[in-house]
């Protein structure tokens, strides 16, 4: 369930909400009886908690520089170091 934030128009007392998508949305100031509006912010992120999810499995960014290693294989399929 999300939590809704709400600002009172008379107090300016700013609150949040958890509620039901389906809830209709809060009317009144809970300090002075006040009419309230919504008050749209960015939100979050999506937080996976659980056993199930790993760091690992993120894409991660390399960094810029020179990924090749100091060695290759030659055409017999050894390993030759430079």
């Amino acid at each position: 369930m999300p939590t809704y934030t709400y600002r009172c128009t008379k107090c300016n007392y700013v609150f949040n909400q958890f509620q039901r998508i389906t809830d209709d949305p809060i009317q009144t100031c809970p300090k002075c009886g006040g009419a309230v509006v919504r008050v749209i912010t960015g939100g979050s992120g999506i937080l996976f908690k659980g056993s199930g999810f790993y760091i690992t499995d993120y894409k991660h960014k390399h960094s810029s520089g020179s990924t090749a290693s100091s060695s290759h294989k030659t055409q017999n399929g050894k390993k030759e170091k430079k």
